[in-house]
């Protein structure tokens, strides 16, 4: 009974705070749509300028109702049933290639090196958890700076690294950092339900590994996940 209060508590939390943030993309979607419908732009620059800030509210919306259908499945035990498995080197290629556009906007260099461990298997929801962790390190990274995704395998298993040189988090930050909905430092704050941690850590642990979080600020952070052989 006491679990089953906590599963309630924790989706009326969800519901409390993904209802807050859609608000947000939609409210904007909504102006832009009238303005359009309205006729009040209709100047070409304008219209494209409209498009490509409907484009990003679209990306917000999608990413939340992605984050929002994985923690469905992660309570409904979806990953233990899982047997499928893709390469390192496949994975690692997906997630990179979700944040290749906002990285090149903002001039950032993303950079792996795998070491020999391209063909290592694991579940292809890790593809999810590095693509959560390279657009938080994209987002809160300057201009210029650089983003890296690191690999190594070994008896002990299987560590995958991804470090930033960006804005980093004070120590009482990184101390609740996985938190669902925590995003009380502006280091990590931004567009979402703040599920995007939180839903990488349990992934991970529903794979039977961990994750954990290194950050200085104004040098960078490094999340590393370690999965077992």
């Amino acid at each position: 009974m006491e679990r089953e209060r906590h599963i309630e508590a924790t989706r009326r939390d969800l519901v409390t705070a993904v209802s807050h943030d859609l608000r947000t993309p939609l409210s904007s979607l909504q102006a832009m749509v009238e303005a359009i419908e309205e006729g009040v732009i209709d100047d070409t620059p304008s219209l494209r300028r409209y498009a490509v800030e409907m484009h990003r509210s679209v990306s917000q919306l999608v990413g939340m109702v992605d984050d929002l259908f994985e923690m469905v499945q992660l309570d409904a035990g979806a990953i233990e049933t899982e047997t499928n498995r893709a390469r390192l080197v496949e994975i690692v290629s997906s997630a990179v290639a979700a944040v290749e556009v906002q990285a090149r906007e903002k001039g950032l260099s993303v950079v792996t090196n795998l070491n020999g461990a391209e063909d290592a298997p694991c579940s292809p929801r890790m593809s999810r958890v590095l693509q959560n962790l390279l657009v938080n390190a994209v987002r809160h990274t300057p201009a210029d700076g650089t983003v890296r995704v690191h690999a190594s395998r070994s008896a002990s298993g299987l560590q995958v690294a991804v470090e930033d040189t960006g804005e980093g988090m004070a120590p009482e930050d990184l101390e609740r950092v996985f938190e669902p909905f925590f995003r009380a430092d502006a280091a990590r704050s931004g567009a979402g339900a703040g599920l995007g941690l939180a839903l990488a850590r349990r992934i991970v642990e529903s794979l039977g590994g961990r994750i954990e979080a290194e950050s200085r600020p104004t040098v960078g952070s490094r999340f590393s996940v370690q999965l077992p052989p």
